[in-house]
């Protein structure tokens, strides 16, 4: 199954396409309910409980819009679910249930920075070893130009050139990259 055609129903056939998008998209769920729950168990139980709604419905889904918004959209709403029960029970603080209140309208209001980095470090994996290696240093450990110029024993001038070419390359990877852009 492929997750990005467009204007088809996307339909879940086998347990192996369903293995394959649990592995793609369990992480980034859990980054992404975390970031409101603040609690890395609970988020974990929400995406599951997402994957079991999913598998649950897959005879009878059909999903016609991306598949990555509809899993989104559909973890969103069972971590409500799950804020709404738990808060009954005095499980979960009132706090955590003004959570549903600051949720965006949007599916795609922002990306996880989980997926975001994740989608940096494979496409870094296809600029050139030099250069790759001198953005990591700047980028990933924080090291100043002149730092890395002297660490390599080249020029301040080429440490910028490179920074940039590789921002520039990762830009043109990223934007034809359909876990970011649909």
């Amino acid at each position: 199954m492929s997750d990005n055609r467009k204007n088809k129903p996307i339909k879940i056939d086998s347990s192996k396409e369903f293995e394959a998008l649990y592995k793609k998209y369990y992480g980034p769920l859990v980054n992404f309910i975390n970031q409101y729950l603040s609690n890395l168990e609970n988020s974990k139980e929400v995406v599951q409980i997402t994957f079991m709604k999913l598998w649950d419905k897959k005879d009878t889904l059909e999903i016609t819009s991306s598949f990555k918004n509809y899993l989104y959209r559909s973890a969103k709403n069972t971590m409500i679910d799950y804020i709404r029960k738990y808060q009954k029970m005095n499980i979960v603080s009132d706090d955590d249930a003004k959570i549903i209140n600051n949720l965006p309208d949007q599916d795609d209001a922002f990306l996880s920075p989980y997926i975001i980095r994740t989608e940096i470090i494979k496409a870094m994996e296809l600029l050139k070893p030099k250069n790759r290696e001198i953005f990591r240093l700047s980028k990933f450990e924080g090291l100043t130009y002149e730092e890395i110029a002297s660490h390599l024993n080249i020029s301040k001038r080429a440490v910028e050139d490179n920074v940039g070419r590789a921002i520039s390359r990762l830009r043109e990877l990223i934007k034809k990259d359909p876990n970011i852009f649909d």
